[in-house]
Order: structure tokens, then C-alpha cells, then sequence
């Protein structure tokens, strides 16, 4: 599943995500659960990008997430996922994540048939509490202290390896120039004109430099929607969730598309970023030539963030509402940071990266 250094780089699309999601009945996922975990209880169904998932809630109250995962993972994927989490749980306890739940054979995940005759790969984990960062107030402190959690995960993540780690997909920054030839779907000639500026910007600054860049398994998807908090005090972490976009790649990615939906609706989006990146400083340090690269990888996530639902929603289209729901805020973002001088944004950026402190 590995991909040399110069291979598909200039092809953006993975094959994970032109599968649409392939539901599993309820009765049915009530019988994996029953069957393989012997745990009996109640699903309700929770909306999933890729795979089919429930929300398994026992007689006791007890919840869990019961997922089954897409027919198009590969199960060397599968395997990464549940051993990256079981890493972390071993190497930072203290870390927020879901615990996986073995099977009663001690398994960490297994393979089921479906109607079909394939075979995809399920697993259990607990569900942490919390509401999503998008769903709660924002502050300082609480973005501050997002940073720094992300820094604890790469941490706890350095040493992990897999054979399914170097496996391509699509959101995985490295491969953002293949997305060029997808920009034809824009016909808002500024809005297509902005998303060249940023493709010819990454062409140009970060694809030169991918070999040379300080890179591990990273967590890849670190948005406001993957991070829980508190719903009584929102500036305490108390999850961070979903796995599934992890890839062996340069740790200036991980910090890039943590920083880009930092910015939410925040008026300073340099500023939200920044709050972000103290925190992180705290616990890790990017090097130089990380720092000078940092605005042009923010924005490229910020690309790739309207260009690849835009890309799903036409193979798709009767899912388009879901995956395009975040592409105003997006926009409105390159807006805002636009109107910031890059001298001055990069400046407050490498500022932010030093030391800090709480």
C-alpha cells in the first residue's frame, strides 16, 4: 500500500472516497454487536462521510460507536486505525481518545460479510463525551489549549508505525496538486481564480520541500468538528475523535489543517491561529523552514476544503447539501485572511510558534 516519493503526486483522488457510504441495517449492526462483543443494546444511526455508523447505547445507558466500515478500506487500514488508538492510549493515557472495545475473541477489530458477498471491516469504540468546538463558544484559552493537545498526540504518535501508514488518500496534503484539474467545476471565475493562486502557491513553496520536511503519522483531520469539549465549560478538552484520515506524512500538515479551522468565524484569523500555535509550542517545536511554510499549508487545506467536497458532491449529488456545508465559511475565511498582509501574517505566525505559556 506504500507510494514512492514521486509517484501520483500530481493525482489528488484516492480511491476511499469515490465509494459512496454503504449502509448496514440496524437489526443487523444490533446483531454484530450482540454476537461479536455481546453487548445488547439500542443503535441509532449518526451520519458518516465514508463509512456506516451507530451510536450503540446499552440497557444501562452505557454508549458506544459501532463502526462498519466502508467495503473500499482496505483491512491493512482498518488494522493502522485500531492500533494507532491503542498506541496512544499506551504511550499518553491521558490523552482524550475513544478506547477500542475487543471483540469476545480479543480482537481489536474483524472483518464481517455483508449482503453482497464483500467484506468490511467493523469495530467498537467507547463514545467520549463532549460536544463538538464547532457547536460551542470559542476563546483563546480553549484554542490554546487544542494546540497543545495536538502537540501531546504527535508526540504520543512518533513512534507508531504501520505497514498501512504510507497508503494514499485524498485529503492527504502531499497529493493536493493532482486537485488542479478539478478546478474546472468552479464557475465563479474569483472563486476559481483564489483556488489557482493557492495550487500555483503550494506547487511552488511546499511541493519542492515534501522529501526534506520532519514527518510521522499524524492525525491528518484535527478540525472543530473531530475535537470535544465540555458543553458546561467549553474551554476544557474533553475528546478528540475519528482516525480514519490518519497518513504517514509531514507533521507540518497535522499543524496546518489544525490551525486552518482554528480560524472558525474569528474576526483575527491569524489571531485564532495563533492561539492555536501557542499552545502547540508548548509541547513541540517546528523548525524553521516549517514556520516559512506554514501560511501557504493553511491555505492549501483551506483548498482542498472546497475543492474536494465540491468533487464528491457531483459523483454524489443527492448527498451535495452535506458535503458543501462548510464551503461558505470557507470562503468567507480566504476572505478574511486575504484582507491581512502576508508579511504581517507570516510574522504573527512565527511569533507564535516560540515558547509558550498558559
Amino acid at each position: 500500500m506504500a507510494t514512492t516519493a514521486g509517484e501520483a503526486r500530481t493525482d489528488g483522488l484516492g480511491a476511499e472516497l469515490k465509494t459512496g457510504v454503504a449502509s448496514v441495517p440496524p437489526d443487523q449492526a444490533q446483531r454484530i454487536a450482540r454476537e461479536k462483543y455481546g453487548l445488547v443494546g439500542q443503535v441509532r444511526w449518526l451520519w458518516g462521510e465514508k463509512d456506516s455508523n451507530y451510536r450503540l447505547t446499552l440497557d444501562d445507558g452505557t454508549p458506544y460507536l459501532l463502526k462498519i466500515l466502508n467495503p473500499a478500506e482496505h483491512p491493512a487500514m482498518t488494522s493502522m486505525h485500531s492500533q494507532a488508538l491503542l498506541h496512544v492510549e499506551a504511550a499518553d493515557p491521558d490523552i482524550p481518545v475513544q478506547r477500542i472495545i475487543r471483540t469476545l475473541d480479543g480482537e481489536a477489530d474483524f472483518r464481517m460479510v455483508d449482503d453482497d458477498g464483500g467484506t468490511r471491516g467493523v469495530r467498537i469504540v467507547t463514545f467520549v463525551p463532549g460536544a463538538s468546538q464547532k457547536s460551542q463558544p470559542h476563546s483563546p484559552l480553549q484554542r490554546y489549549r487544542i494546540g497543545a493537545l495536538l502537540g501531546r498526540l504527535q508526540t504520543a504518535l512518533a513512534g507508531f508505525t504501520h505497514e498501512a501508514a504510507h497508503h494514499r488518500i485524498t485529503w492527504d496534503m502531499t497529493y493536493a496538486a493532482g486537485l488542479r484539474d478539478l478546478l474546472g467545476a468552479f464557475e465563479n471565475a474569483q472563486q476559481r481564480l483564489r483556488l489557482e493562486q493557492a495550487m500555483d502557491d503550494f506547487e511552488a513553496g511546499i511541493l519542492p520541500h515534501l522529501d526534506h520536511l520532519p514527518a510521522q503519522v499524524i492525525h491528518n483531520d484535527f478540525n472543530m468538528e473531530n475535537i470535544l469539549v465540555s458543553e458546561t465549560e467549553p474551554d476544557r478538552i474533553t475528546g478528540i475523535i475519528d482516525f480514519g484520515d490518519m497518513v504517514h506524512a509531514p507533521r507540518l500538515f497535522d499543524v496546518a489543517v489544525g490551525a486552518a479551522y482554528q480560524m472558525g468565524d474569528a474576526a483575527d484569523p491569524v489571531g485564532a491561529m495563533c492561539d492555536f500555535l501557542k499552545g502547540y509550542a508548548t509541547q513541540k517545536t517546528l523548525s524553521a523552514p516549517e514556520v516559512d511554510l506554514l501560511l501557504t499549508a493553511v491555505r492549501t487545506r483551506m483548498m482542498m476544503r472546497v475543492i474536494i467536497p465540491e468533487w464528491r458532491s457531483r459523483l454524489f449529488p443527492e448527498h451535495r447539501e452535506l458535503y458543501t456545508r462548510n464551503s461558505p465559511t470557507v470562503w468567507d475565511q480566504f476572505a478574511r485572511l486575504d484582507a491581512i498582509s502576508n508579511d504581517d501574517a507570516m510574522a504573527r505566525l512565527a511569533a507564535a510558534c516560540g515558547p509558550g505559556r498558559e
